[in-house]
């Protein structure tokens, strides 16, 4: 017994003595991280420390997988799920992912504020979400043969991983824009699809006998290039009004103190972030209007989708 307690002990000195040196080591190289990582490093500094390096490259040999940065790891969980995920217990699809068409994609749709959600439909007790509104885009797209990706990465288990506060939902979003454009050069238009929290006399509108969710651009004032994301949204804005009239409650322009000002838009002058409806409206009203905005983008971006 006496033996097997000094074998122990000495094995245990050896290991803390190795595993010291390697620390100063690691402080005396320089690791080349790029700046979501080290933006994932510095947030994680509570309570992850430097043995997660060493920890990090055997994974990184092994799986190709970067353990300190959540996003791989996200990524690669959902990325073959496709799936509009729903707390209600009843197995009731409400939209059907479509498959990839074979085209390459152009846009991009995603939804910083992935939670959101609308009126609860009563006969089938579910709430259609901004997700759900992003399948929804994608299938009226693909009727005008524009190839689009819909994220479904998780925005909450990021700041979950992180403990990152809901205001970082965009430093998140923007991981997943660079993801999505690096592994899909052909991506142009990038659409940031939410929710608006107003009720539903404010976002609700009759055109002809047909109830839509009305729409609301925002452009954040603290993109240097701003009015390059400007442009386009006045060229959007122009489109409903002429063939919608009232559907769209104008453009929205946030900046100054107190408000993020930014919203992602300098990733591209092509970065559009639109409200669609409020917490009100139905399924049916959101449909509505996502087969309007689908024609919109056909309308003013469709012949130019191939170009940057």
């Amino acid at each position: 017994m006496k033996k097997v307690i000094i074998k122990i002990f000495f094995l245990s000195t050896i290991l803390i003595v190795s595993f010291i040196y390697t620390i100063k080591w690691l402080d005396k190289i320089n690791i080349n991280l790029d700046s979501n990582t080290l933006d994932i490093l510095i947030a994680n500094s509570n309570n992850k420390n430097k043995e997660n390096l060493i920890i990090n490259t055997i994974v990184q040999s092994i799986t190709k997988n970067d353990y300190l940065n959540p996003v791989t790891i996200m990524l690669n969980k959902y990325k073959s799920s496709n799936k509009v995920l729903t707390t209600n217990k009843n197995e009731i699809e409400v939209i059907k992912p479509i498959k990839p068409i074979k085209e390459e994609p152009t846009v991009y749709i995603y939804n910083t504020h992935q939670t959101e959600k609308y009126s609860v439909n009563k006969e089938i007790n579910i709430a259609l979400s901004v997700l759900d509104a992003s399948y929804i885009l994608q299938q009226e797209l693909k009727k005008y043969n524009i190839s689009s990706i819909v994220e479904n990465g998780s925005i909450k288990d990021i700041l979950d991983t992180n403990n990152w506060k809901y205001a970082s939902s965009y430093k998140v979003s923007r991981m997943y824009l660079e993801k999505a454009k690096k592994n899909n050069p052909t991506l142009n238009y990038f659409i940031d699809l939410h929710r608006d929290s107003a009720n539903k006399k404010v976002t609700t509108i009759t055109i002809n006998g047909k109830e839509y969710a009305r729409t609301m651009f925002l452009l954040g004032l603290e993109n240097t290039n701003y009015k390059q994301n400007e442009q386009l949204l006045n060229k959007l804005e122009s489109w409903l009004d002429k063939n919608y009239p009232g559907i769209s409650r104008g453009i929205y322009k946030k900046g100054g103190p107190g408000v993020n000002g930014i919203y992602n838009q300098d990733f591209s002058k092509n970065t559009i972030l639109i409200e669609v409806g409020g917490v009100d409206n139905t399924k049916e009203e959101v449909a509505n209007t996502i087969e309007v905005i689908a024609q919109m983008l056909n309308e003013c971006i469709g012949d130019q989708k191939n170009a940057e």
